[in-house]
């Protein structure tokens, strides 16, 4: 997947969705993800989308925060229709709910996210580990 691919699968869940799409921003180096703010009648959501930085990339997630993300930690929900329509559009992505984003981290599940930076970081869980503004 690339950035094109994510802002169209943004702006059709948002149109299926009754959101609006209101910026995208997107990451090269510090944060480890690009976002898609959505807006909705009762709140703001950021998509957020992370993958595997090496060369050949094989691995990408997207996860929803409660409020665009600037910096710290991060604040995961549940869109339901929002995911669901996420997962429809982009079958190859793992979509992550709020429970395991706020699971724990298993080292051996996501080989490539550093041991050291997590040793040096002490990410409370996957979320934090995966979605992360590590330098």
């Amino acid at each position: 997947m690339d950035q094109k691919e994510f802002r169209r699968a943004c702006y059709e869940a948002a149109r299926r969705t009754a959101g609006d799409v209101k910026e995208f921003q997107y990451s090269y180096y510090v944060p480890n993800f690009d976002q898609c703010h959505i807006a909705y009648p009762h709140r703001t959501v950021a998509v957020l989308w992370t993958r595997d930085w090496g060369k050949n990339a094989t691995w990408h997630g997207l996860g929803i925060a409660a409020t665009p993300v600037e910096s710290g930690s991060l604040t995961f929900i549940d869109e339901p229709g929002l995911l669901a329509v996420l997962k429809e559009l982009l079958p190859a992505c793992r979509i992550f709910t709020r429970a395991e984003l706020e699971g724990p981290l298993d080292q051996a599940e996501w080989p490539w996210v550093d041991e050291d930076d997590v040793r040096y970081w002490r990410p409370d869980n996957l979320g934090e580990a995966l979605f992360n503004h590590w330098d």
